[in-house]
């Protein structure tokens, strides 16, 4: 049976903390679903439509070589804080039919009391794993709440080397769309 990892974020953007998550994945398992949540959102908290996250990284997996590793968009099932066993059923029902396989490892770097959580104690000691990639043993702990602050602050030689190159070159585009968000506030 084919091994699979599994790796939910907003990758709102995604960098170079996201890219160590979905290496690791990718060395461990035959198949990686890297999945980018609150697909259905446009906020202040999520500013980068779905399909630019999607397109970046898509570029950030050629970038760095990384072949077995699909992108799937998975929507919000409530709100982003929904972290009930309805949420896990959720998550759990789009990874076994995205890849055919009820077992699966979920990797993920901060947040092990919410991910266990999602699931009841059945899933989590019969089909799901977790692996675990401290946040901060990777680029200093960076989050993309970090880097739409260097953007934000035209931090450019700080965001540069935190982020792939696609992250990079769209800054000003990124920029804009943080702008345009934090006016929809209401």
């Amino acid at each position: 049976m084919k091994k699979i990892g599994v790796i939910l974020a907003r990758l709102q953007p995604i960098h170079n903390g996201h890219i160590a998550l979905i290496k690791k994945a990718s060395e461990e398992n035959d198949e990686v679903h890297v999945f980018i949540g609150s697909a259905d959102k446009f906020n202040e908290r999520n500013p980068i439509p779905i399909s630019m996250r999607s397109e970046m990284v898509r570029e950030a997996l050629n970038e760095h070589q990384l072949k077995n590793v699909e992108i799937r968009w998975l929507d919000d099932l409530t709100n982003e804080t929904d972290n009930s066993h309805d949420w896990g059923f959720y998550l759990y029902s789009a990874v076994v039919t995205e890849s055919r396989n009820p077992y699966f490892t979920i990797y993920y770097s901060d947040g092990f009391e919410i991910i266990t959580s999602w699931f009841p104690a059945f899933l989590l000691k019969n089909n799901v794993s977790l692996s675990l990639l401290a946040r901060n043993s990777v680029e200093e702990g960076v989050s993309a709440t970090q880097v739409r602050e260097y953007i934000m602050n035209d931090k450019f030689d700080e965001l540069k080397d935190v982020v792939p190159a696609g992250v990079f070159e769209r800054r000003n585009g990124i920029k804009q769309l943080i702008e345009l968000s934090k006016l929809n506030r209401s």
